[in-house]
């Protein structure tokens, strides 16, 4: 018999990404968790759409943004745009990127969690569960750099399993 999935039916997540295909993506997670979903192209729509609901508690956001004009923003302005106009919502955001310097900048800015791209279900969902559960309090940056960094580290492992040696190629000492 399955585990029972803990679900929150009245969580409102906010998913903001630029990348149409992925934001689908991330939409059907939350779906199908069976919580409600709102989507963002930008960090404006983002900003509008958390001005208009106060009902969101969690936004998941990318780091880098290219709007329909070319203008590049990222989802770090977006976090801290967010807590400076929204301070007394509790929101808690969750960050999104392929690019593992944007690790510090995320802990420095508050955000509760850090996802490497490409994404896990799973990941997520546990994301957002933690995000909900932290209502906005920001871990501590010693701690939440450690759990980062420790997330990162398995990450990096797991990738190494997946696939050892580039190009088919025998690891050195390897018969």
């Amino acid at each position: 018999m399955a585990p029972e999935t803990f679900r929150t039916p009245d969580l409102t997540v906010l998913l903001a990404d630029d990348d149409t295909d992925a934001l689908e993506e991330l939409a059907d997670i939350v779906d199908l968790e069976g919580w409600k979903c709102l989507t963002a192209p930008d960090v404006d729509k983002a900003l509008e759409l958390i001005a208009a609901n106060p009902a969101i508690k969690v936004v998941v956001t990318d780091v880098h943004f290219v709007d329909q004009a070319g203008e590049t923003s990222n989802g770090l302005q977006l976090v801290s745009r967010a807590q400076a106009r929204f301070a007394d919502r509790g929101l808690s955001f969750v960050v999104l990127s392929g690019d593992p310097s944007a690790l510090q900048s995320s802990i420095q800015i508050g955000a509760v969690d850090f996802l490497s791209k490409p994404l896990v279900a799973e990941d997520l969902v546990r994301a957002i569960k933690q995000a909900e559960a932290s209502g906005g309090e920001e871990r501590g940056n010693a701690e939440l750099a450690s759990f980062m960094i420790e997330k990162a580290q398995k990450a990096a492992m797991a990738a190494i399993k997946q696939d050892p040696a580039p190009n088919g190629q025998k690891p050195e000492g390897a018969a």
